[in-house]
């Protein structure tokens, strides 16, 4: 074993002093030599120019609530109240490998199946659709009604 050691470390050394192509020489092979066609090359030419553009943010803020949560709760027996960076607590969750949709409400405080009441008879879901949650008392609304439910919310207040 010892013996084979001087020979493999005089090949390893021979290996390393030889001199290597640049890599930029590696990345430019001539058309016969690169295994891409036009479509790989367009595709990563699309990528490479969506990387580059910035990413746009551009849904407008989530307006200020219009009365005080002291008026909200005398006038209507709940509350819904923003969460610490000022959103509506409204969330959408995805079942089911993506066929089901349910919108959550969170941190609703006070009588919720008055709100089940108020949102069931001006969304016009049915009532097999909109329950809480005796678990977590969060109101679950089965299908699309994230923008609804937040425009609901909006207009009255909350």
């Amino acid at each position: 074993m010892n013996a084979r050691l001087p020979h493999s470390l005089a090949c390893v050394r021979a290996a390393l002093a030889a001199p290597r192509p640049p890599t930029s020489l590696l990345l430019r092979l001539p058309p016969s030599h690169s295994y891409a066609t036009a479509a790989t090359a367009a595709a990563a030419t699309r990528t490479a120019e969506q990387r580059r553009s910035p990413r746009s943010f551009a849904r407008p803020p989530t307006p200020a609530p219009t009365s005080t949560a002291d008026e909200q709760q005398r006038a209507r027996g709940y509350l819904v109240p923003r969460t610490a960076s000022a959103q509506l607590p409204v969330y959408r969750a995805i079942k089911s490998g993506g066929t089901r949709e349910i919108i959550l409400i969170k941190k609703v405080q006070g009588d919720r199946k008055k709100l089940v009441q108020d949102m069931q008879a001006t969304l016009a879901v049915t009532a097999d659709r909109i329950r809480i949650n005796p678990t977590t008392l969060h109101i679950e609304i089965q299908g699309n009604y994230l923008s609804q439910a937040q425009k609901w919310l909006l207009d009255n207040g909350f």
